[in-house]
């Protein structure tokens, strides 16, 4: 690899650490988007080193707060989430064999409709939802994190809408972006597909990012940005929609 792909990996991570301490997710649509569109990794490669990463991440930004998460809800979340991961990340194999154009394509949409979806802002509800919308919110984040390692978009939909704390949905979210990240990185290990190929090197940048998310996971925490938390969500939507679009452009002239 060359110097600048190692700096746009790292410029990457840090980035989606950052925003993903401050806002509870991001994390994996940043990398995948900023990664998939300057082809610096195959998608299962970065999908792979996303996870592991952002098992870091989110261990970090949660220490101190793990009695704020819902366990409640959190089952709630994984007991159909866990049944999709493996179905997401076996399609993901699959296409990814012969199929990259396609799966960027399909990547780039999936960015987009999330950035469509979470750019809404609906009033919380006074009540909880009812069970079977977590069900279904559960399964589409199982099935994209299996697919992208990027499960958060339907998650954050659901939970931003319940009558919570704003710190009980953060916590609850990097929770169960934990366990999802610790069951895909299971299959990765088991069945890495073509990241497989690239699995040695992947840990070294690994490790090396592991330093970069901590340092931009402790400099969130310590130094937030004089922004808004509008502010900083339309910051990270501006990124996402210009590797969304990039991703479908290629696609579509592959």
């Amino acid at each position: 690899m060359l110097p600048w792909q190692y700096a746009t990996i790292f410029l990457s991570l840090a980035l989606a650490s950052y925003v993903q301490t401050l806002t509870g997710f991001a994390f994996g649509l940043i990398v995948m988007g900023l990664l998939a569109a300057l082809e610096v990794l195959p998608i299962e490669s970065a999908a792979l080193l996303c996870t592991l990463l952002a098992l870091f991440n989110n261990t970090m930004a949660l220490r101190g707060h793990w009695r704020d998460i819902d366990l409640s809800l959190l089952r709630r979340l994984l007991l159909f989430g866990m049944v999709m991961l493996p179905v997401g990340y076996y399609l993901a194999i699959w296409l990814g064999e012969s199929r990259a154009p396609l799966l960027g394509m399909l990547l780039g949409f999936v960015i987009l409709i999330a950035c469509i979806v979470l750019m809404r802002s609906p009033e919380p509800r006074d009540t909880r939802s009812p069970d079977w919308q977590f069900r279904v919110a559960g399964m589409l984040s199982g099935l994209m994190g299996g697919l992208f390692a990027a499960n958060g978009p339907p998650l954050v939909v659901m939970l931003y809408r319940q009558p919570m704390t704003l710190v009980a949905i953060r916590c609850t979210l990097l929770g169960t972006f934990l366990i999802m990240g610790l069951a895909r990185m299971g299959f990765s290990l088991v069945s890495p597909g073509r990241a497989g190929e690239q699995l040695h090197e992947l840990l070294v940048l690994g490790v090396v990012g592991s330093v970069v998310v901590a340092g931009a996971t402790e400099l969130a925490r310590r130094l937030p940005p004089p922004l808004s938390d509008l502010a900083l969500r339309r910051i990270a939507y501006a990124i996402l929609l210009l590797a969304s679009l990039n991703l479908i452009a290629k696609g579509l002239m592959a």
